[in-house]
C-alpha cells in the first residue's frame, strides 16, 4: 500500500506538471497572437500616411502590466524593435550569389580597410564602456566576428579562421555563414562573458541581410555609435542621452530631422544616412507567464511583411 501510494503521488505530480507546462505554453502562444494583432493594427494605422514610421509611442511599444489569470498567476508581454539594434550579419558584405565576402587581398591595412558598418560596431563596443575594452581590442573583435561569419579560410589582419579554432581545446570550426543566433558570439575567439553580457542587448542577427537601423527606436548606447566616419570613437554618454531626450520631447522625430539636428551636424553624421531608417519589419516579443509559482518565458522573432506577420524563431531560452 505504501508503494502504491508513493507511485500514485509521483504520477499525479508528473501529470500536474505536464498540464501546467502545456497551459503555460498556450498562454505564451496567446501572447504571441496578441503581439501580431498590435503590429497588424499599427500597419493599418499607417495606411494612407504621408510618412509611415515606427517609433516608441505606437501601440506595439506600449509598456504592459501583469495580466491576472483566472487560474491564478499572471501573463506579461513586451515587443521590442529588433531594427533598433545593431545587425551583426552586416559585418560581412553579402555577394549576389548569397555567399559572404572574405577579406580582399588587395585591401589596405589599418583602419581604412573597415566598412562603415564595421566602424560603427567598433564605436558600439567602445560605447559599452567595458573595463579593458579599447580601440585595439574592439578592432580584433570586429575581425574575429567577420572571420567567423565569412565563407573563406583567409584570416583578416586581426581575426581568426579555422586553424585558430582547431587549436582550441576542444577544437571546433567557425560557422562560415550568417549568424542565426546572438549566442553564437560566445564561440568567437576573443569574446568573453563580460563582453557578451554587455553587448547582447544591443545586437541582433535579424534580418539575415539588409535592414536599416531605426533611429526612432534605437537606445542611447546604439545611437552613440553614429559618430562621423573619420573616427572610431563613439559619441559621449551625455550626447547619447541628449539624443534620446530630444526624440522623446519631440525635438526630432524623423531621420531627416536627426541628420540635420545641431548636435549631429557637429559630428558630420549626415554622411551615414544611407544605413539608417525610420521603419521596421522585425520585432521581438518577450512573453512571461507564472502559473502555480512557476515562471516560463517565450522569445518570438516576428517578421512583418505588409499585413502578413510570420513567426521566424521561437525559443524559451537565450536568443
Amino acid at each position: 500500500m505504501v508503494g502504491l501510494q508513493r507511485e500514485f503521488t509521483l504520477q499525479l505530480k508528473r501529470v500536474g506538471g505536464t498540464l501546467q507546462q502545456e497551459q503555460a505554453w498556450q498562454y505564451l502562444r496567446a501572447a504571441e497572437d496578441l503581439a501580431k494583432i498590435a503590429l497588424r493594427l499599427d500597419t493599418r494605422n499607417d495606411v494612407g500616411s504621408d510618412r509611415a514610421t515606427d517609433h516608441l509611442q505606437e501601440i506595439w511599444a506600449t509598456e504592459t502590466a501583469n495580466y491576472p489569470l483566472a487560474e491564478g498567476g499572471w501573463l506579461r508581454g513586451s515587443i521590442e524593435d529588433l531594427q533598433g539594434r545593431f545587425n551583426l550579419n552586416g559585418l560581412v558584405e553579402a555577394r549576389s550569389d548569397g555567399a559572404t565576402d572574405g577579406p580582399d587581398s588587395n585591401v589596405r591595412q589599418g583602419e581604412d580597410r573597415l566598412t562603415a558598418h564595421q566602424r560603427q560596431f567598433v564605436r558600439l563596443l567602445l560605447a559599452l564602456e567595458i573595463p579593458d575594452m579599447d580601440e585595439g581590442q574592439a578592432l580584433k573583435l570586429v575581425d574575429s566576428i567577420a572571420d567567423f561569419i565569412d565563407t573563406d579560410d583567409a584570416p583578416r589582419p586581426l581575426g581568426a579562421e579555422r586553424d585558430a579554432y582547431q587549436r582550441k581545446n576542444p577544437p571546433y570550426r567557425p560557422a562560415n555563414r550568417t549568424l542565426t543566433s546572438v549566442t553564437e558570439l560566445r564561440a568567437v575567439i576573443g569574446m568573453n562573458d563580460d563582453i557578451y553580457q554587455a553587448l547582447a542587448p544591443y545586437v541582433t542577427v535579424w534580418p539575415e541581410r539588409g535592414g536599416a537601423l531605426n533611429v526612432l527606436t534605437a537606445p542611447a548606447t546604439v545611437l552613440r555609435s553614429l559618430n562621423t566616419e573619420t573616427t572610431l570613437q563613439p559619441l559621449t554618454a551625455l550626447d547619447g542621452e541628449a539624443l534620446v531626450r530630444g526624440r522623446t520631447d519631440g525635438e526630432w522625430q524623423s531621420l531627416d530631422e536627426l541628420t540635420t539636428e545641431t548636435l549631429l551636424e557637429a559630428y558630420g553624421i549626415d554622411n551615414v544616412a544611407g544605413e539608417l531608417g525610420e521603419r521596421s519589419n522585425w520585432f521581438l516579443l518577450t512573453a512571461r507567464v507564472e502559473i502555480a509559482d512557476t515562471e516560463q518565458r517565450l522569445y518570438s522573432v516576428i517578421e512583418r511583411d505588409g499585413d502578413s506577420l510570420i513567426t521566424r524563431y521561437r525559443t524559451m531560452g537565450d536568443l
